[in-house]
């Protein structure tokens, strides 16, 4: 999946529900991040140090913060930091979960724990609904520098713990920036990549793959029947209507595209009194809706500043 336009670029039983083990932890960091103060001391409790599987051996009473906490969920899949974010898997954690999954728009999913485990309970998704979370995932700062970290050292009061990201693919190649691994016996190896490289951002995932760190590495390097171009580039643009602002396009905006579809992209920029959205169509079909960021004409440079029609 191409991160802009949540574009499938190839891919196999994409709506099929599986277990998806601690992959679940992606969804379990961004509901931390958008729903909790990162900075906030949580206490551990003996519930949380009694997690089974994968784990940082957090010991009871300990305060540390949730920022921290997630590190040890993205670096190291830690079940004890999973129970101690969601506060045991409290009923408003796990609510906060599934409707953040509802707004990204992961139809076929549904999860009851935060950790992925799946001995009493489990949680499931598809190939395509963990693609779409990892893409919105990967438009989260605060996500992606804690993910992308090879390495993070977590002090708190009493003890001093190291951290080393499990993601192999992300601690070896530049150009994967982060990711999650998964397994359990039930669900078997799970995996989901960000790769990005010149002007492609792509989420990979496979589940139940025995060779998932090659198939990431050939599906990175695939894509021969897409180019990515750039359909608009980042800048200040005047779009010289009768509006108080001119659009500031934060990043260039990339469309994975097959042969002859480049005459077949059409944009639309609808001007409103204080904001703008960009539209665009491929193939007469809505592929991305992209509000657009303004600036004051009365605070601005004009030297800055491009036609938007040139």
């Amino acid at each position: 999946m191409e991160t802009t336009t949540n574009r499938v670029l190839t891919g196999t039983n994409l709506h099929k529900q599986f277990l998806v083990a601690s992959t679940a932890k992606i969804l379990t960091a961004i509901t931390a991040i958008e729903n909790y103060s990162l900075n906030e001391e949580v206490i551990i409790t003996k519930k949380d140090t009694s997690e089974v599987g994968s784990k940082v051996y957090l010991k009871e009473n300990e305060r540390i913060t949730r920022r921290d906490l997630i590190y040890a969920l993205m670096l190291r899949s830690a079940n004890d930091a999973a129970s101690a974010l969601s506060s045991n898997n409290s009923q408003e954690f796990i609510h906060f979960m599934n409707e953040t999954a509802k707004k990204i728009g992961m139809k076929n999913s549904v999860f009851v724990n935060a950790s992925g485990l799946d001995e009493k309970e489990y949680n499931l998704s598809t190939a395509y609904d963990m693609a779409l979370l990892s893409s919105y995932a990967a438009k989260n700062d605060v996500f992606v520098q804690i993910a992308s970290a090879h390495s993070y050292i977590c002090k708190t009061k009493d003890s001093s713990y190291s951290w080393v990201n499990k993601h192999k693919l992300v601690t070896s190649d530049d150009s994967f920036v982060f990711g999650k691994t998964g397994y359990t016996k039930k669900s078997k190896r799970i995996l989901v990549s960000n790769y990005q490289k010149e002007n492609k951002n792509l989420i990979i995932v496979t589940i139940n793959d025995g060779n998932d760190w090659n198939h990431h590495r050939s599906l990175a390097n695939e894509n021969e029947n897409y180019t990515f171009i750039t359909i608009f580039k980042k800048g200040i643009y005047n779009t010289k209507q009768d509006v108080t602002y001119y659009l500031h396009v934060k990043e260039d905006i990339i469309l994975p595209i097959k042969k002859k579809e480049k005459e077949e992209i059409e944009m639309v920029f609808k001007l409103f009194k204080t904001y703008a959205k960009l539209e665009i169509y491929l193939n007469k079909k809505l592929v991305l809706i992209k509000n657009m960021d303004v600036y004051d004409k009365k605070t601005l440079d004009m030297d800055l500043v491009i036609d938007l029609f040139n």
